[in-house]
């Protein structure tokens, strides 16, 4: 890596390059030339006309003159010439190496530079409110991800039905999504109107990818016998899984009986009883909002579910009463929450979470006397970048928020049981929904509030019963790990560190992964592990963050590590839920559950189906999480002629793999990313 030894170099001054060749030198021995970047902007923007005379004068003076040999060059030249430069006995370096103290590497007796390889982040020091500002935003770019994404793998499946692939609408789609992340868009350090704008493209990525998605499941949903084999007169509920692996979950969907009825009830395709939990019904219409309780959705796949009246006696179709699977119970102090897998408690007076204690092995995962989920305050004044910055010394002290309005239990169905708790703190009013479903070994928590601080910044805390030396955090197609201790001032400057959907704080007999859907700011100190909610800069937007602000994060307890624990897949469960929507009752070729892709792997996840961007193909992409190197058994939809490892481009490498009865085998390295892509020539007919 390439480090600038300024922020901008807005001259070609021969004396300040000289300069800065000898900081290079000193820090790495050998080192016979220099790259400077220069010109208007961040690390070099561009020159301009006066810059580039400077250099012309300064080149032509370096011929005769005894001042430094400049010339124009590429970055890439410099590199290559590098490369071939190296000293091979060059150490290998990480934080926790060069905690133990920095000697920089010498040149060989030949004079190759020595430049140790750096195996780690590199951590920037600086701008570590970016993480957290503009929580509108942060939410739009997580969200619009995911919904293209699932946009293609529909779209995709349903270009082997014969609709034709909206490649320009999904192309468009990934334009205004990446542009959003550009510098301050992304980092919430934008002047206010920059999100109005795009709020406006996010508005129409959305659109767009309902519209792809709908029009898609519809194609698919023509080739489904979703007409219930018992019933006629049933209606039917076409409940797909857009992960590639089986989930069995508690699941929120509309339905609209022909008739009035003050019950429903539901079955999937074997008769059998599915529990549900009414949450709404509007008489007028017949229509239920309803909680279902649906198990092995396949990967990358469907469900046909079917509903209808309640008939009397429930007896009639075989309905036996179930014991709870789920329960509250509530004494002076607390309200407990328990289903097969969890209990959970939460004190009245104070809202915090006490206890979680993980079933049947009596686990407890908070620390004695802990208050989970307890909300706490710091004072957020940088002095300077206030948008981009959370200063050193900022979490040393922290206000709990511990004003409580309420503490109720909300729902109290058979599949879902909720605790509200209620605050206000100064200007702002918090809801959290705490919630509980049956089966389920994970807590979720449901927030609703509305923000009007100013210079404040808000985090969930969690002091845990089980910690390492080091915590885990998501990072794009994989994971890293930072310590929880506060020795050198490599570990106290990582205060504040960015991930994606999850981090995990435990040791090997047990952990916590705090889950969430929207956020990208943590920290782990000792026991206690943080999620950074909202922050409330002034500059450059006054206003940024205040109002109504929606999100939700989960706590998943489990045995082990996180990597045996499947932490990933929950992160991805959590930010991608399970779709359903009501269907016509008709035959089709396909059953009423099928799956269209899948790894066997669990170490491998497929993240990724699309339309080739120039042929005939399916692109399926994946990567591997757990450092295991792995045979992975890729399930195809069926109609692949051949496959074949592409890069990232799509440009194939290397030799057919493998294809046997709709599985791909192929290799993948530790961490590795992987693309495959898979020719359907007939695509018209490859599902039917």
């Amino acid at each position: 890596t390439y480090f600038p030894t300024d922020y901008v170099h807005d001259n070609v001054n021969p004396t300040r390059i000289s300069a800065d060749f000898a900081e290079t030198a000193q820090r790495n021995p050998g080192t016979s030339e220099h790259l400077d970047l220069y010109g208007i902007g961040d690390h070099g923007g561009g020159p301009t006309r006066a810059m580039l005379d400077q250099a012309d004068h300064w080149i032509d003076a370096g011929k005769q003159d005894a001042v430094p040999t400049m010339r124009y060059h590429t970055a890439q030249s410099y590199f290559t010439n590098v490369e071939k430069n190296l000293n091979a006995d060059s150490p290998t370096w990480n934080y926790d190496r060069i905690a133990q103290g920095y000697t920089p590497p010498a040149a060989s007796s030949t004079g190759a530079m020595g430049l140790p390889t750096w195996n780690d982040e590199l951590y920037f020091e600086y701008h570590r409110g970016v993480f957290t500002t503009q929580a509108a935003h942060k939410r739009n770019m997580r969200t619009s991800e995911v919904a293209t994404l699932d946009a293609e793998k529909l779209a995709s499946l349903a270009w082997l039905n014969s609709r034709p692939y909206p490649a320009d609408q999904l192309t468009d789609n990934w334009k205004k999504i990446t542009f959003n992340q550009f510098h301050d868009l992304a980092a919430g350090s934008g002047i206010g109107v920059i999100y109005k704008d795009a709020q406006k493209d996010y508005t129409e990525v959305f659109q767009v990818d309902h519209e792809v998605s709908d029009a898609s499941l519809s194609t698919l949903a023509t080739s489904i016998n979703t007409a219930d084999p018992r019933h006629a007169a049933s209606v039917s509920l076409l409940v797909f899984n857009p992960l590639a692996w089986l989930r069995s979950e508690t699941i929120q969907l509309s339905l609209q009986l022909p008739e009035t009825s003050g019950s429903v009830t539901i079955l999937d395709g074997a008769g059998k009883h599915m529990p549900t939990q009414v949450l709404h019904y509007d008489e007028s219409t017949h229509t239920f909002d309803v909680l279902v309780s649906v198990e092995n959705i396949p990967a990358l796949g469907y469900k046909v579910l079917y509903a209808g009246p309640t008939p009397q006696p429930q007896v009639a179709r075989g309905y036996k009463p179930q014991p709870p699977l789920i329960n509250s119970e509530q004494d002076t102090n607390n309200f407990h929450l328990s289903n097969s897998k969890l209990k959970l408690t939460v004190d009245k007076k104070t809202g915090c979470i006490t206890s979680l204690v993980s079933l049947p092995a009596n686990t407890e995962s908070l620390a004695p006397n802990a208050c989970g989920n307890q909300l706490q305050t710091f004072k957020d004044t940088p002095k300077q970048y206030d948008a981009w910055n959370i200063d050193p010394g900022t979490l040393d002290h922290m206000t709990p928020i511990t004003n409580v309005d309420s503490v109720t239990l909300l729902t109290d169905g058979p599949l879902r049981k909720t605790v509200r708790v209620a605050r206000t703190w100064q200007s702002s009013h918090f809801t959290q929904d705490i919630s509980l479903d049956a089966y389920s070994d994970t807590v979720v928590i449901d927030n609703d509030i509305d923000w009007h601080e100013t210079h404040v910044l808000l985090k969930a805390a969690f002091p845990l019963a089980a910690t390492g030396p080091k915590a885990t955090y998501e990072i794009p197609y994989g994971s890293i790990e930072r310590t929880t201790t506060r020795n050198n001032s490599w570990e106290k400057a990582k205060f504040e560190v960015p991930a994606m959907r999850w981090a995990d704080l435990g040791d090997a007999k047990q952990g916590l992964s705090l889950l969430n859907d929207s956020k990208y700011g943590y920290d782990a100190e000792g026991n206690t592990l943080r999620l950074t909610l909202l922050r409330s800069a002034t500059w450059p937007d006054e206003v940024a963050d205040k109002g109504r602000q929606q999100f939700r994060y989960a706590l998943y307890p489990h045995a082990g590590t996180w990597k045996q624990s499947l932490t990933v897949r929950r992160g991805y469960e959590l930010n991608d839920p399970i779709k359903a929507e009501q269907v016509f009752p008709h035959t089709g070729a396909l059953p009423a559950e099928h799956s269209w892709a899948s790894i066997e792997n669990p170490n491998v996840t497929l993240t990724a189906i699309k339309k080739a961007e120039d042929s005939d193909a399916l692109i399926f992409r994946m990567y591997e999480w757990a450092g295991t190197p792995s045979d992975v058994k890729l399930h195809i939809p069926p109609g692949a002629t051949y496959a074949i490892e592409t890069n990232l481009m799509e440009k194939p490498e290397g030799a057919h793999l493998n294809l046997s009865g709709d599985v791909v085998t192929v290799p993948i390295k530790p961490y590795e990313i992987l693309t495959v892509q898979a020719i359907y020539p007939n695509h018209n007919v490859a599902a039917k």
